[in-house]
């Protein structure tokens, strides 16, 4: 649960999509970090976008 907090606190505080370099240094065990990503996708919290970025969903 945290690293999930923390990827979607990175992700409401940019002003468009980011990179993976930036949600990666938020969390430092890739493996968990990864299975959170995931899951909020998954979740519909995140939309993954071409290029390797990641933002918000719009709606």
């Amino acid at each position: 649960r945290q690293v999930r907090g923390r990827l979607l606190a990175v992700l409401r505080e940019a002003h468009g999509p980011v990179p993976q370099a930036a949600l990666d240094r938020v969390w430092h065990e890739p493996v968990q970090r990864a299975r959170a990503l995931d899951g909020l996708v998954s979740d519909g919290l995140v939309e993954p976008m071409p290029g390797g970025l990641y933002r918000l969903p719009l709606s």
